[in-house]
């Protein structure tokens, strides 16, 4: 027998299993889009001139263990694991932390090999993206709609550079990298219209900032400019 409200109720009930699975598919996707960019790219074996592994493997670790959580932590809400999903979340702060600071290392290191000035730019457009879409998240913990939202587009503001050596181990021009970036927001947007009848406020915002970001990139980061003040500010130093 169906409760007052009829299919509208059962719809509501559906919602939170759906919602579970898509932020939890999502996640898995995106950990495998980190393992093929990185791993296909380093099984070609195309990259002449890297950092040491001094640089690299703690990015390497923090990045894994950051796409790692991601699923983890929405199976574990879903679940209603609400105090292990808090604690691992207090964790990745530290996390988060460890993440730039060593994306930072990594980003400088490949500048002083391959005097990449572009690069630059586009690897600190995803830093900042990171932070700014990780802090609203933390900000807005206690509304749920709005936080795993933020939470998966930080994640995904971090996907560039391993979908550029997705681009690169299947011989594919780097510019093209801009379409698996716009293909991830196909399936959030068509999870907001499925489960709320609208697109969520918060995933047009994200899109706009990483739109914003990939609009600013080109013009700016091939400017004369740009590699003279990348130059003066990591030219130097081992």
């Amino acid at each position: 027998m169906l409760p007052p409200g009829g299919g509208g109720s059962l719809l509501a009930v559906a919602r939170p299993v759906s919602d579970q699975t898509f932020f939890v598919r999502m996640g898995l996707l995106l950990l495998a889009l980190i393992v093929g960019g990185f791993g296909g790219r380093a099984l070609r074996h195309h990259e002449e001139l890297s950092p040491t592994a001094a640089v690299v493997v703690p990015h390497v670790l923090t990045i894994g263990a950051w796409f790692v959580l991601l699923p983890l932590q929405a199976y574990w809400i879903g679940r209603g694991r609400r105090r292990l999903h808090r604690l691992i979340g207090y964790a990745s702060v530290p996390l988060a932390i460890a993440l730039l600071w060593t994306g930072g290392l990594v980003m400088a290191s490949n500048y002083r090999l391959k005097h990449d000035a572009p690069l630059v730019l586009f690897n600190l457009i995803n830093l900042v993206q990171f932070v700014g879409l990780f802090t609203a998240a933390l900000l807005t913990v206690r509304r749920p709609a709005v936080h795993k939202r933020l939470m998966l587009w930080a994640s995904i503001a971090m996907m560039p550079p391993a979908l550029v050596r997705l681009m690169q181990a299947v011989s594919l021009p780097e510019a093209l990298t801009v379409l698996p970036i716009v293909a991830l927001w196909v399936p959030c947007l068509r999870h907001d219209r499925a489960t709320l009848g609208r697109v969520h406020a918060t995933t047009w915002c994200t899109i706009a900032v990483i739109a914003f970001g990939i609009a600013i990139g080109g013009p700016i980061g091939f400017g004369g400019w740009w590699a003279e003040l990348v130059e003066r500010w990591l030219g130097s130093g081992a």
